[in-house]
């Protein structure tokens, strides 16, 4: 049986496990409340006019089919640890 991980949030962290998890057998899920990764670095650059918006933000769904992950967009409000054992 294939195990399932879930990620919570498509930051840089979130998409950092699901790079390092790719390839090693694993159902894997991200969540997010956003279907976009934005690059906060260069925030500045959009706010002083310099970047457009486009030019920091990705579409995760363009991101992680190449890490073997599904995505859904939504709010994780509580999680029954009692469930998982």
């Amino acid at each position: 049986m294939t195990e399932r991980v879930l990620i919570l949030g498509g930051g840089f962290a979130g998409l950092t496990v699901a790079q390092g998890l790719r390839g090693k057998g694993f159902a894997i899920t991200l969540v997010d409340q956003h279907n976009y990764h934005l690059f906060q670095p260069l925030l500045y650059q959009v706010a002083t006019g310099e970047l457009l918006g486009e030019a920091i933000t990705t579409p995760l769904r363009h991101l992680l089919p190449s890490y073997g992950v599904s995505f859904r967009l939504g709010n994780v409000i509580e999680i029954d640890l009692l469930l998982l054992w």
